[in-house]
């Protein structure tokens, strides 16, 4: 959902209330100049969160956008988003300008299950926009005292992000040629750490493109279909996707 009149964007906030919020934002933190960290806060009891699960804001009378939690607590009412400022977009620009106390109207979380807690080792592949699901899957992660490793390709203003939020992966530049640099970490791995990784769990989110490539790594290295997951958050040229 990208864009809809505003009269039916208005009549499904009051049709379907159960399943739309406003909520009030609490906290603003920028650990770099392209990352926003925002904590809101709103009254959702019933809603039963799963990591990975998405929710979609309203950034104006016409437009929608879907973000992933990095936090989540529905007896406090409050979640946590860890945002990409991009600058090139509505959604960028209303995440910008969002300070504490703004109002702002969510659909409340849906989507398939994403996270894999049967498995014992999880892999994390994407950039920017996946820190927030990534930083929520490594939490529930330390809980269990399972295993992860993860490479990103970020801007270098963001470099020390992940660091910071305790994410610990390798960090590559982004390339002409998608996900370039992380193949080659990839194939870079220790030879007995690969044969534990191999047939763990894998996260590829982000860029289609780059999705697109490192899948094809991972298949050339003999990881099944069946342990990767993918979801594309954008592509070049496509609007909200």
């Amino acid at each position: 959902m990208n864009s809809m009149p505003k009269i039916i964007g208005d009549f499904m906030e009051v049709a379907f209330s159960n399943k739309i919020c406003k909520v009030k934002v609490t906290t603003v933190e920028m650990p770099s100049p392209n990352i926003k960290i925002i904590t809101f806060k709103g009254v959702f009891p019933h809603v039963k969160f799963k990591i990975g699960q998405a929710i979609v804001i309203r950034i104006d009378e016409t437009n929608y956008r879907n973000y992933t939690p990095s936090k989540w607590n529905s007896k406090t009412g409050t979640f946590e988003v860890i945002f990409h400022i991009h600058n090139n977009g509505p959604g960028s620009e209303c995440i910008k300008n969002l300070q504490p106390n703004d109002q702002i109207t969510v659909g409340l979380p849906r989507g398939f299950t994403v996270f894999n807690t049967a498995a014992k080792y999880h892999f994390f592949f994407g950039d920017e926009t996946c820190i927030s699901v990534f930083n929520s899957m490594k939490d529930e992660i330390n809980r269990s005292e399972n295993n992860y490793l993860g490479i990103l390709e970020l801007d270098p203003e963001s470099t020390e992000v992940p660091k910071k939020l305790g994410l610990i992966t390798d960090i590559v530049q982004k390339s002409v040629n998608k996900a370039e640099f992380a193949i080659q970490s990839l194939h870079n791995l220790d030879t007995e750490i690969w044969n534990l990784w191999k047939d763990g769990q894998f996260y590829l989110l982000g860029n289609a493109k780059s999705i697109q490539a490192f899948r094809k790594a991972l298949r050339e290295k003999g990881v099944s279909n069946k342990n990767i997951y993918t979801q594309p958050y954008w592509a070049e040229g496509k609007v909200g996707l």
